[in-house]
């Protein structure tokens, strides 16, 4: 998902959006080492996938296996 801010597509597949996948637990500050960090990390990892979904100009297909992202 890095590497499609400013690329568009045809279509888009986000494949395996899970809620142990995103947000991407090694990106996130634990909230109780820094409550505010924390907050960005969920912020920045929330932008992204927004990112990512934006992508497709015609189709997007969003699947996931068990609990879905809290995000979506």
């Amino acid at each position: 998902m890095h590497a499609m801010k400013g690329l568009e597509f045809r279509c888009v597949a986000m494949v395996g959006v899970t809620a142990k996948a995103v947000p991407f637990a090694k990106e996130v500050t634990p909230p109780e080492v820094d409550p505010v960090q924390h907050d960005s990390d969920l912020l920045r990892e929330r932008c992204l996938l927004f990112v990512a979904s934006t992508r497709a100009r015609e189709a997007q297909y969003v699947s996931w296996s068990g609990t879905p992202s809290p995000f979506l």
